[in-house]
């Protein structure tokens, strides 16, 4: 109950936010709105304090229902039941791709971030023997880790540097036929109607052999690490020396699995980013409402 109270102001701050934004739209010309109506809104420093310590209040209370949950030892349970039920494949369902939407990217952190690993990715690793060198991105769930994948992945140094990029979802669940698909359309070509990895994985190998190659996988958890080290760590090797592997996941130990040579920890926004990604997230939620 606790938390959907806090749901419900959360709702509030944001209809609140909306309210504002009409009134400043009612009571202006066409001539002096501006094409982000919602900034001059938090222009009246009242209004922006009043939303502010709103906000503030309801990140201290998820925290204080975060903190209780940790130390009562309670687990997040399924959504739905799923006794008796076999849940689809998550490959599917929680499938992520390397499309970045804008108003999801706030902050000079990201793009700082950005360039340093994409200097990482693309600077010549000296003393390594493997064809493939692997990075990870750190950090808890929700937190960017898959945004700041998608602007490495969508970064025009990797595009010149690289003559394949591929980008696979693996998250929690998955099946790996259904991974070596995945990487084989990612390689341009449709796979065969088979789930026989005796079929599918010299396909893999055929079409990454000789190339240098840059491979995402996004969100790979403690269940699912084995999808590189007992699946697609052979055919890969096969590629051209010079050639990275990227990797998103909450969990270090997956990280050092994999033998990353490098990780980078995501943090969480600073206070003036999260209020920028808020003022952009209410906003596209006004023009709906508006337009």
């Amino acid at each position: 109950m606790q938390l959907k109270d806090v749901m419900y102001d959360a709702d509030d701050v944001i209809d609140l936010c909306q309210i504002k934004a009409k009134e400043r739209l009612a009571g202006s010309s066409s001539h002096s709105r501006c094409g982000f109506p919602l900034l001059s809104c938090f222009g009246n420093p009242f209004f922006a304090h009043e939303i502010g310590s709103k906000i503030k209040d309801i990140n201290s209370r998820l925290e204080g229902i975060a903190k209780r949950r940790t130390d009562l030892g309670l687990t997040q349970s399924p959504i739905f039941p799923t006794h008796g039920v076999r849940r689809v494949d998550s490959i599917i369902h929680r499938k992520t791709d390397h499309l970045i939407v804008v108003d999801d990217i706030v902050g000079e952190k990201i793009e700082e971030d950005t360039e340093m690993l994409v200097s990482w990715l693309t600077e010549e690793e000296k003393g390594v023997r493997e064809n493939v060198c692997v990075v990870a991105i750190l950090g808890m769930g929700g937190i960017g880790k898959s945004t700041l994948a998608k602007k490495i992945f969508n970064d025009r140094r990797i595009e010149d540097e690289f003559q394949l990029k591929i980008w696979v979802c693996v998250s929690k669940e998955v099946k790996g036929e259904e991974v070596l698909k995945c990487v084989i359309r990612e390689a341009g070509e449709e796979p065969a109607n088979t789930n026989e990895r005796s079929v599918l994985v010299p396909k893999v190998e055929s079409l990454i052999k000789g190339k240098k190659f840059f491979l995402i996988l996004d969100d790979v958890w403690d269940e699912s690490r084995a999808v590189w080290d007992g699946l697609l760590r052979a055919p890969m090797s096969r590629g051209a020396h010079g050639s990275r592997l990227l990797v998103t996941t909450r969990d270090e130990r997956v990280a050092n699995g994999m033998r990353a040579t490098k990780s980078h920890r995501v943090e969480k926004l600073s206070d003036e980013d999260g209020w920028s990604l808020l003022i952009k997230q209410v906003f596209l939620k006004t023009k709906m409402v508006l337009f």
